[in-house]
């Protein structure tokens, strides 16, 4: 996509959220400044970036984001203040052999998956269908007749082929689920693991989008995905739409 060099253009409302995809407008550059970070670096603590994130994605207005986000930007020293305290810029980005410190210090751009349900549970919630507890208590009502039966009989041999049955049933039901939830998280998986342009050394590459990191200097096209929660430094035309976050089809337009 065509690049227009910014012209120091002030910080505009902050665009983010995994999810949430840019429709309109020839470029957005954005800086990545994740949530989750764990320590401080180049005088911004995890809370400071924290808080002020927290800030503009709660103001829902420009009203309330010139009076809260923009104040808040400036105390931290502005666009510029933010990018020379993490030791970047939209010219050069950050360098590559600093990827690895940052991820130490802030964390890795990645939402932690849900640990999947162990096959034991899926496996009981198969055993409560009805037709199922039908036929065990059908195999009890078997072994209860042998029991007070005088003489004995073979009725305990149809109460442990209906158990023998449920056994069968219960474990391919579980088996089969306990795969298909495997497949849909390695599908998942790979869906989210998405190429994004960033600046480092100076130059634009690829990376994968679990490879950002605070800092990077991502470019955005029309049609592209915002990658990371970040604050936009230079665009044109840019609008969002936010419809897998609030439902909504209207387009955002940010600044």
């Amino acid at each position: 996509c065509p690049h227009t060099p910014p012209q120091k253009p002030p910080a505009l409302p902050p665009i983010g959220g995994r999810g949430l995809r840019a429709v309109a407008g020839e470029e957005g550059l954005g800086i990545a400044a994740m949530l989750h970070v764990q320590n401080g670096y180049g005088g911004l603590g995890p809370e400071v970036l924290s808080t002020w994130l927290r800030t503009c994605f709660e103001d829902q207005t420009e009203r309330q984001a010139r009076a809260n986000s923009v104040p808040a930007l400036q105390d931290m020293g502005g666009g510029e203040g933010v990018m020379k305290a993490l030791r970047t810029s939209i010219a050069h980005g950050i360098a590559s052999n600093e990827v690895v410190e940052r991820r130490m210090d802030f964390g890795s751009n990645l939402v932690p998956q849900e640990d999947p349900e162990p096959i034991w549970k899926i496996a009981w919630e198969a055993l409560k269908d009805p037709s199922l507890v039908f036929l065990c208590f059908s195999a009890f009502v078997s072994f209860g007749v042998q029991l007070i039966s005088p003489g004995g009989g073979m009725e305990w041999v149809e109460g442990m082929a209906i158990l023998a049955a449920v056994f069968v049933v219960v474990t391919v039901t579980a088996v089969n689920d306990y795969q298909k939830e495997k497949q849909f998280r390695a599908l998942n998986e790979a869906k989210e693991d998405v190429d994004v342009l960033v600046v480092r050394d100076g130059h634009r590459v690829h990376v994968s989008v679990h490879d950002l990191v605070v800092g990077d200097v991502v470019h955005l096209c029309a049609g592209d995905q915002v990658p990371a929660d970040g604050a936009v430094f230079g665009k044109s035309d840019l609008a969002i739409s936010e419809k897998m976050l609030t439902g909504e089809t209207v387009l955002k337009h940010k600044g």
